[in-house]
């Protein structure tokens, strides 16, 4: 898929849980590394946030997509593990913070909540728009898929984890991620429904939307159908060109598990 040129004031966002590598997945990261990376580089995100990415993969998608500069640690111990990392294009954006969250009753330090499968992470960059100085607070992250109570706590710490300011001017929000969580779900409506930063789906009320609902495939290039459960929040007050689930594969195969979400938004 190409997508059009974006006005100079809107950034595009895509949020990819990229599958972590499993020997019995068909096809095996190494084959879909590559195509991932092409459909990427074609979609030119601004940002993007990827979630389930070993450190290998982090290293793989840098390599092959060298005009972005990323950040993300691994949820085990901060240094192993899956990671929510962000990547940005360091020719628009300056770099101002850094910071990692774990869903957990000590989010300064490695662990995960109660009910929880796995430790699970809150990425955060704040950036500065070079174009147009708006300052950015971009949130990447993973709810757990086994623990309910700790999917909900995790969607209340990124709502009530105040917006950064950047010389006293109040950043925008930009929240993505895989949330294992549909429209109807707790920590859905948690983002999306509290007046704490005020956060809207980036899809309600886009001024285009393409692709289906669905944005976990399995594997299947043909299950479209299922639930969103990846989803970009984003400050109710901004403007929303576009939103698209991307659902085209390589060679008849899919590229991931999850069909990759991007949304075109107007900077005040």
């Amino acid at each position: 898929m190409t997508t059009p040129a974006m006005a100079a004031d809107t950034v595009r966002v895509m949020s990819y849980n990229v599958r972590v590598d499993v020997a019995s997945d068909v096809p095996r990261w190494a084959e879909r590394r590559g195509p991932m990376a092409e459909q990427i580089r074609r979609v030119s995100p601004d940002i993007f946030g990827v979630q389930e990415a070993a450190q290998s993969a982090v290293a793989d998608l840098a390599a092959a997509l060298p005009d972005y500069d990323h950040y993300g640690l691994g949820r085990d111990d901060g240094k192993t593990g899956e990671t929510t990392t962000i990547f940005y294009k360091r020719s628009r954006f300056e770099p101002i913070d850094m910071s990692t969250q774990w869903c957990s009753t000590t989010p300064d330090k490695p662990g995960k909540d109660a009910d929880a499968a796995y430790p699970r992470t809150i990425t955060r960059a704040v950036l500065r728009d070079r174009e147009t100085g708006t300052p950015i607070d971009v949130r990447n992250t993973h709810f757990d898929n086994v623990g309910v109570v700790a999917r909900e706590n995790c969607a209340r710490q990124l709502e009530s984890t105040a917006r950064a300011e950047v010389d006293h001017r109040p950043a925008v929000v930009i929240v993505m991620g895989d949330f294992n969580s549909g429209p109807d779900s707790a920590p859905y409506k948690l983002l999306s429904d509290n007046d704490g930063l005020n956060l809207k789906d980036a899809r309600i009320g886009a001024s285009e939307d393409s692709g289906p609902t669905g944005t976990f495939n399995n594997f299947d290039l043909k299950k479209t159908d299922g639930e969103a459960i990846d989803h970009i929040f984003v400050d109710r007050a901004l403007k929303v060109r576009r939103f698209a689930v991307l659902t085209e594969g390589a060679n008849g195969k899919v590229i991931s598990d999850h069909f990759p979400i991007i949304a075109d938004i107007v900077l005040p």
